[in-house]
């Protein structure tokens, strides 16, 4: 072999590198963009991968079978590849322009039996040409490369393998953390093409130096321990099929592996990418290891035995290092500071993790395939041998994903499907230790006896010494760091599904159960089982998910449910006989056999005739239904899960109104914990961009619900579903009795939540632009809340109420009555309590007011009653502030004329100027003065201890507010703009970051513009 040769072999195989790179990059983004048109069901997955493989398989047998008559193979991969690329190039335009074509003119067009059929065509006409082009490049670079290195098969095959692996592992890596929050899906897709037509660039030199390959008689190529079965091998046929076989085991492994690390690692974009480079990684040194010794075996069939018999018990073994990994994140989750550099580190040990599982099997699996093809050569098969094989192996790889999603999980469990696949390669490994193995040294037995030994070990002790308990399988551990539910923990329901692991626990005691429904670990829903009255937060989020859109219209005769989760909103839905018939797309089987166990709460979901389950992806079904729908409510699991973003994207949103009627709603929940508040305006700003109006109730201080109309206004809350017993039974369960009581939900309308988008800077979230997809795992990691929207709730000033919100309640809160569980309902109560205790002089119960409020009222009390009030100006006046915070904003007109107005509790008035300034600027507030608010503000700002008052952080940002309600109110964006320029910073620190404060500044700046709205 000539110097140049060598150096060029050696240049292919960095080639190759990049080729990998831009595959693996093909198959991540061409799983997303497909997603989108096809829908994230199980079938619509295998679809996609049946595509992409079978298409790869294609290729590669359409290589093998002219192959050996290509002149310059080289030179012809070089061609494909800048096929590739400039396909790559106009992928993104092609998507959008068939897609676009389909959903305006040819789906509307046809019945819907046919719909299904004529998306996935569509999809096949996108991907497969490009895919079949793709199947060709390993055995095109494998004969050009053999021909410059002759005599190396083995060499040539595992190094390529190698290469093209290592490749895929870093394009799995750099596509998810870097191109896709860089340039988005069309740019990544954009710059695969680009790499591509380099590849081809690179290589057309090479090609050059190509040389016909003789034909070498078979007979010159068979070891000796070949030999003996040569004439029965003359048919590959039983290579070829350890071929697929192996592959198909291969992809068990890692589809098991990827679900079993989803539930320690979290489903996050970022741990399925680290996943599946891991599973790549250790098939690239597998590769790389067998590199410089292929050529050296004597029989690589028997080689590939003992491979095949050692992948098997290494897949096994794995087991025992996945039984420890709950306790590892554990413990990350305990020692990682919870920041974005904590969550780079949390990446790193999970990628750790996964290789510790993974990389023994996959180590094994990465030679097989050359080992394979290698013998085949080796016995004179010639060039199309390597096409055979490598479409036989992807055939397989086919098969063994489709096995594993339909078949082995849902049947078998994670435990028996990963012990299936890894018996299947103990199998296929006895077979070829039987056949072509040489005697062991020792005693001189069979290889296929010691080999079966070992193998037989290690099944029995798989079977025997690891359990999957389900309480720490559905812990969440990477959400709480607890590596189980504990031993109070009931499992009542327990399946791996075709997409996710769906479980039903059981806390507390007899009479008091509480029962979890969970989806890969993460709880989706928690409700009381058997308790009489008591309800969980996530029982109020449903019941009102359902009944806040139910309020506003007198009958909706079409309904569908995005997400079926526990069943509780479906079930409140039935409680309204005005409501025709539901829909509930889930795209889990198992979430809906595993909420059957939630009882009573939510059987109305399942017995109602009016409600119409669906297994489907939420999009795509919509699509194939031609009519349209009064109301829609979306509540699937939260953004991080993998596949959910996209149903918070603009693109969903867009989509959305077309399958509503003229006045038809919209409701999207929307997580406000483990998000941020730039996260969340990603989904707000897409929202507002696709819908005339949108308002925001809050069910919990950390659930979100976005009630939409893409026609007309939302309409207002009415009290009719209070004349519904059964949905009036389900709504008195969490603290909603009255349609008072249902208007304490309501927080933001549409100019608030314009208002909300303005104050972080972000990015719409997008389908192309996925940007909710790629940061919300960092956020959950980090344990970020957005607080804003309960905290309106309490703010001093009655910002809620210039949103359409509730006046105060004119009677006091009856004692013992359940609340909803938000700030503004608890702060009218504690207003109301504070106003008891201060001008009527009640004695409360010390558990009745807060400790703090309880010696503030006594301070206020002590020195009205001695009439020291204004002895210490900027104390007194700081309390003043502080009273005004704690109740002008609760209470309603009466009592703040009592409280302000003409003070009730002031015996005598303060000649001291800050305090009567104090008091004068509260009168003003109470009675709706706004010109003298802005009058007395400026006064007190201005005055002796106005640096004493900005500084304080309940003085200084009371004032500030109030002067800037006041301009609110009056339509005076001026005088509110002046006033940030002028005080803002010159606030405490605390008062800036008042998020209310923020938000209230920011609407009077934009007065006219909101009076206009």
């Amino acid at each position: 072999m000539t110097f140049a040769k060598r150096r060029a072999g050696t240049w292919l195989l960095w080639i190759f590198v990049l080729s990998g790179f831009s595959g693996l990059i093909y198959q991540s983004i061409w799983t997303q963009y497909l997603g989108l048109f096809l829908g994230h069901s199980s079938y619509a997955q295998s679809l996609v991968l049946i595509l992409f493989m079978g298409g790869m398989a294609i290729g590669a047998w359409l290589v093998s079978r002219w192959s050996s008559k290509v002149r310059r193979p080289l030179l012809v991969y070089a061609l494909i590849e800048i096929f590739i690329g400039l396909l790559g190039l106009g992928f993104d335009g092609i998507y959008h322009g068939l897609t676009g074509w389909a959903y305006n003119q040819l789906l509307p067009m046809l019945p819907s039996s046919q719909l299904q059929s004529m998306r996935w065509l569509l999809a096949a006409v996108m991907v497969l040409p490009q895919c079949i082009l793709l199947g060709a490049t390993f055995p095109l670079m494998s004969a050009g490369y053999i021909r410059l290195q002759e005599h190396a098969e083995g060499r040539v095959l595992a190094g390529l393998y190698f290469s093209n692996s290592l490749g895929a592992a870093i394009g799995a890596l750099a596509s998810t953390y870097v191109m896709l929050p860089a340039i988005g899906m069309p740019g990544t897709v954009f710059s695969a093409g680009l790499i591509n037509i380099l590849v081809a660039l690179l290589v057309y030199p090479l090609s050059k130096r190509e040389v016909q390959l003789p034909s070498i008689p078979p007979e010159s190529q068979t070891s000796a321990a070949d030999a003996t079965t040569a004439k029965s091998m003359s048919r590959p046929l039983l290579i070829l099929m350890a071929a697929g076989l192996t592959g198909a085991a291969s992809f068990v492994y890692e589809i098991t592996w990827i679900r079993m690390l989803s539930l320690a690692l979290g489903t996050t974009i970022h741990s399925f990418e680290l996943m599946l480079a891991a599973f790549i990684l250790g098939i690239a040194l597998g590769g790389l290891w067998l590199k410089n010794r292929a050529d050296r075996l004597v029989s690589p069939l028997a080689t590939a035995g003992w491979i095949q018999v050692w992948m098997g018990v290494a897949a096994l073994g794995s087991m025992f290092v996945y039984a420890n990994a709950f306790e590892w994140v554990g413990w990350l989750m305990q020692v990682i500071t919870r920041t974005a550099a904590g969550y780079g580190l949390f990446n790193v040990a999970s990628a750790v993790i996964a290789l510790l599982v993974m990389f023994p099997a996959a180590f094994f699996a990465g030679m097989t395939l050359p080992l394979l093809t290698l013998a085949l050569l080796r016995q004179g098969h010639g060039e199309k041998a390597i096409g055979q094989g490598y479409a036989f192996n992807t055939v397989g790889a086919i098969l063994g994903v489709l096995a594993a999603v339909h078949i082995l999980m849902p049947l078998l469990g994670l435990k028996y499907a990963l012990l299936s696949a890894a018996v299947l390669d103990i199998g296929l490994g006895l077979v070829l230790l039987a056949r072509y193995g040489s005697a062991w040294s020792v005693r001189r037995l069979p290889a296929h006896v010691p080999a079966g030994a070992i193998a037989a070990a290690a099944i029995v002790a798989s079977i025997l010494f690891v359990t999957f308990d389900p309480a720490v399988l559905s812990s969440s551990v990477y959400r709480t760091g607890a590596a189980s539910l504990g031993s109070t923990a009931r499992p009542v329901f327990y399946k791996d599904g075709k997409t996710a692991t769906v479980a039903v626990f059981e806390l507390g005691g007899a009479g008091n159960e509480m029962r979890m429904i969970s989806t890969n670990g993460k709880v989706d829903a928690g409700l009381f089982y058997n308790h009489p009255t008591a309800a969980t937060t996530d029982e109020a989020t449903m019941t009102l998910l359902a009944a806040i859109p139910l309020s506003m219209r007198d009958a909706h005769e079409r309904v569908g449910v995005i997400g079926f989760g526990s069943g509780m909103t479906t079930h409140a839905l039935m409680g309204h006989p005005k409501v025709g018939s539901v829909d509930t797309v889930e795209i889990e089987p198992a979430m809906v056999e595993g909420a059957r166990n939630l009882g009573s709460r939510v059987s109305r979901a399942f017995t109602d005739p009016r409600s119409h389950v669906i297994i489907d992806d939420a999009k795509a079904y919509f699509a194939s239904v031609p009519r349209k729908y009064d109301l829609i409510i979306s509540e699937p699991s939260n953004p991080w899960m993998g596949g959910t973003a996209s149903l918070f994207s603009n693109e969903f949103y867009q989509y959305v109104p077309r399958q509503l009627n003229e006045d038809g709603l919209f409701v999207q929940w929307l997580q406000l914990y483990e998000i941020s508040p730039e996260l969340v305006n990603s989904v707000l700003s897409a929202m507002l961009v696709n819908f005339k109006d949108i308002k925001a109730y809050l069910a919990n201080g950390t659930d979100l619900i976005l009630v939409a109309s893409p026609h007309v206004k939302v309409p207002e809350l009415g009290g009719e579903i209070f004349n519904q017993p059964l949905l009036a039974a389900d709504l008195a369960r969490v603290g909603v009795a009255d349609l008072r009581d249902l208007q304490d939900t309501m927080v933001m309308n549409r100019s608030g939540l314009e208002g909300f988008v303005a104050l972080y800077p972000h990015q719409l979230n997008s389908d192309m632009f996925p940007v909710l997809k790629l940061q919300a795992p960092k956020a959950r990691f980090q344990s970020v809340q957005v607080a804003d929207f309960d905290a309106l709730g309490s703010a001093a000033w009655p910002i809620i109420r210039t949103f359409g919100g509730p006046a105060p309640r004119t009677e006091d809160l009856p004692d013992g009555k359940k609340l909803l569980p938000i700030a503004s309902v608890h702060q009218g109560l504690e207003a109301e309590r504070v106003f008891a205790a201060l001008v009527e002089g009640r004695r409360l119960e010390t558990s009745a007011i807060s400790e703090s409020n309880s010696l503030m009222v006594d301070a206020l009390r002590g020195l009205a009653a001695s009439c020291e009030l204004g002895t210490r100006p900027e104390h007194d006046a700081a309390l003043i502030f502080r009273l005004a915070t704690e109740t002008a904003a609760h209470l309603d007109s009466a009592r703040l004329q009592r409280l302000w107005g003409t003070p009730e509790w002031v015996r005598c008035s303060s000649g001291e100027v800050t305090v009567s300034g104090s008091m004068a600027l509260m009168s003003a507030v109470a009675q709706g003065r706004h010109g003298d608010v802005l009058q007395q503000g400026l006064a007190l700002l201005e005055g002796e201890h106005g640096i004493a008052l900005l500084k304080d952080d309940v003085s200084g940002a009371y004032i500030f507010g109030a002067m800037q309600y006041a301009a609110l109110s009056e339509g005076n964006s001026t005088i509110s703009r002046q006033l940030v320029e002028r005080y803002w910073t010159r606030l405490g620190l605390k008062a800036q970051g008042d998020a209310s404060l923020r938000l209230l500044a920011l609407l009077a700046s934009r007065a006219p513009k909101l009076a206009e709205g």
